[in-house]
């Protein structure tokens, strides 16, 4: 269970001192599939950051699957995105001279993994989002949408128990678009908690529950069934 207890964080612009999260309360359950939704500067990235142990909250309490990692320092909060958390990010962020089965590998080198053990660990997670005959592609031999796949397929390579997926339709056409959030919706029914990140609220319904944040501060909730997406 993730659970944020009335979290604040402020940053200074100027003389001034904006509130990009004002007092805001989230209980996310395990393998639990929800979407935070809001307009640009609605606060939704910077909440995304502290979910995903990027930034700390200036107040509040952070309790991720029965670990507080409120007041843990920067080095702790590394090992806990390397251990429990996968990113997915819009515009992929994958090293364009090394190979998809490379770019998998690396989440498993920051853990220390032997060179053998990471190949096959990489290359499983490359089967699960159907690109096994892509191992030794680069990323300008491959489609956004294959682009897209090998970054989900490095988000799940160190079994996180949380997936961070921040706009992962934005850089795609719509075919590809709807098989990242079938992929998306497959590892959720396969039991990992997913979080998604966007503007879109006809995007956000294929959550089961979306949060709408705007100005900081969580405005509207809803429950969403199978089907309800656009």
């Amino acid at each position: 269970m993730l659970v944020l207890n009335n979290i604040k964080k402020r940053y200074a612009m100027g003389e001034e001192t904006v509130n990009a999260l004002d007092d805001v309360s989230i209980t996310i359950q395990d393998k639990e599939f929800v979407s935070i939704v809001g307009p640009s500067g609605s606060g939704k990235s910077t909440l995304m950051n502290i979910v995903g142990c990027l930034d700390s909250a200036d107040e509040g309490t952070y309790i991720l699957f029965g670990t507080d990692v409120t007041h843990l320092s920067d080095r702790q909060l590394s090992e806990v995105r390397n251990k429990k958390i996968g990113f997915i990010f819009q515009g992929f962020n994958l090293l364009s001279k090394l190979t998809a089965l490379e770019n998998v590998e690396l989440p498993l080198i920051y853990q220390g993994i032997s060179a053998n053990e990471r190949k096959e660990k990489a290359i499983e997670a490359l089967k699960k989002v159907g690109l096994e005959g892509r191992v030794k592609h680069r990323p300008t031999e491959l489609s956004g949408g294959q682009q897209q796949r090998v970054a989900i397929a490095r988000a799940l390579v160190t079994n996180p128990s949380l997936i961070l997926a921040d706009e992962p339709t934005g850089n795609l056409d719509s075919k590809s678009g709807k098989e990242i959030i079938a992929l998306l919706h497959e590892l959720n029914d396969n039991g990992n908690t997913i979080m998604l990140i966007t503007h879109d609220m006809s995007l956000a319904k294929e959550a089961q529950r979306s949060i709408e944040i705007r100005d900081g501060k969580i405005v509207n909730e809803n429950i969403y069934r199978a089907g309800d997406a656009i």
